[in-house]
């Protein structure tokens, strides 16, 4: 149940709340850096479900897709559990091998059983991340389109972030060309070493074409 970085791990009260562990390497010799929770930890909140580290190791993104507030965009109000499970990223940053959280991270529209945070990924400097919502139900196509029409469940979404200095913010909201039900637009994502180019898996997407 506890938050935070290197928190008392003995404290079992919160249930699949989750968890990450660093590790690193000296020569050939591995040893535990750091211990990782949420700053909200919850139960059920699989917190550690996805993850992605930068090229130096520096920043790390994690995926909480249970997390349930309400909060949206960056660093909102952690506190309100009154929406189920529409999921939340977390970046920490480490200086000088000491680890912190610096963003808490929620889509632009927080709706029940989105999953976002299911996945994720870091472009190779940090200053791009893409998190996936695989059951985020709006009609919407293409880019930054209009997020308030649950009418397709499940078609699936993509956040995009970027950081400037140590400020987050997000530049894109991200639909297929063809949003249909139950297509998990987002379940697996790729970004490049410099941010510029993303590849999205919508693994239930049904059409027979070819190419």
């Amino acid at each position: 149940g506890v938050t935070g970085v290197n928190g008392d791990q003995s404290d079992e009260s919160a249930s699949n709340s989750g968890a990450v562990y660093v590790f690193v390497r000296s020569g050939a010799q591995w040893q535990q850096q750091a211990y990782l929770k949420a700053s909200n930890t919850d139960s059920g909140d699989r917190f550690g479900e996805s993850l992605s580290l930068t090229a130096d190791g520096n920043t790390l993104a994690v995926g909480a897709s249970g997390e349930d507030s309400s909060a949206i965009g960056i660093n909102g109000d952690q506190s309100d559990n009154s929406v189920r499970s529409p999921g939340a990223a977390y970046v920490f940053v480490r200086n000088a091998g000491q680890w912190q959280q610096q963003a808490y991270v929620k889509s632009s529209r927080t709706q029940s059983n989105d999953s976002f945070g299911d996945s994720l990924t870091l472009s190779a400097d940090g200053n791009t991340l893409a998190v996936g919502a695989y059951s985020e139900d709006s009609s919407a196509t293409g880019l930054n389109g209009d997020q308030s029409d649950n009418s397709v469940d499940r078609a699936g979404a993509v956040y995009v972030f970027v950081r400037s200095g140590m400020q987050w913010q997000q530049q894109a909201y991200i639909k297929a060309s063809r949003t249909d039900p139950a297509d998990f637009f987002g379940r697996s994502l790729s970004l490049n070493a410099d941010g510029s180019t993303l590849a999205v898996g919508a693994s239930e997407e049904d059409s027979s074409a070819t190419g």
